[in-house]
């Protein structure tokens, strides 16, 4: 059964994040992410319907905020400065009386001044009793609020499925990045499959499968060019 942390608790687990992402860095990844959402333990502690601690780290946002920031701030003392540092956070548990888009600029704005790099906009995934509104995209719009109010990078997840839809959120400012993860769970290849398919052939193939590229290339080109007439 869970139990409430107490200092000692609070302090070993800041210890492994710390220790987590000096790991990271002597391994040469190139970025970081502290998680922060979908019900695990910090998110737990930002969250009012998981959270229901009655000391410092429980009752308002900031409070809840606290131990978050506390461990954000010991991974950013450790970090490397030229790699970025980014929080991945649930922008609304879809529940009322829990996390909603509002609260996300004010979560964002507090580890864009703990030092965060990104925002990563995910959202649910707290409360069984979760109502998410499915549909395509549909979690950008809370990647386009933070990153628009508050001014800090953010990552745009969420049923986006194309590349097309990619470049639309980027280059309407909506998003700094996106992240695809389902549809590279139905097609392993589908970062090389879309840019087939939208036209670019600058990119490289493992030489193992290289002679699919010129292809799945051409099979696209006569398709646009049927479609064109």
């Amino acid at each position: 059964m869970p139990k409430a942390l107490d200092a000692a608790d609070m302090q070993q687990i800041t210890g492994q994040f710390v220790q987590s992402t000096q790991l990271a860095a002597q391994a040469g990844f190139d970025v970081l992410e502290l998680h922060c959402a979908h019900g695990y333990l910090l998110s737990c502690f930002i969250s009012p319907l998981t959270n229901q601690r009655t000391d410092a780290y429980g009752g308002s946002l900031e409070n809840r905020l606290r131990f978050p920031l506390e461990v954000f701030k010991a991974m950013r003392a450790v970090w490397p400065e030229d790699r970025p540092l980014n929080v991945r956070i649930s922008a609304s548990d879809w529940v009322e009386g829990g996390i909603a888009a509002d609260d996300a600029v004010l979560i964002a704005r507090a580890f864009k001044v703990a030092g965060a790099d990104l925002i990563d906009c995910s959202s649910g995934q707290v409360s069984p009793d979760q109502k998410p509104v499915y549909g395509r995209m549909y979690q950008t719009p809370f990647a386009d609020e933070i990153r628009n109010q508050e001014g800090i990078a953010t990552m745009a997840v969420g049923a986006i499925t194309e590349a097309d839809q990619v470049n639309s959120i980027i280059a309407s400012g909506r998003a700094d990045l996106c992240a695809i993860g389902r549809p590279h769970l139905a097609n392993p290849a589908w970062t090389l499959s879309e840019t087939a398919r939208i036209g670019y052939t600058q990119v490289n193939w493992p030489r193992q499968y290289s002679a699919g590229k010129r292809q799945i290339e051409t099979l696209f080109e006569r398709a646009q060019s049927m479609q064109n007439g």
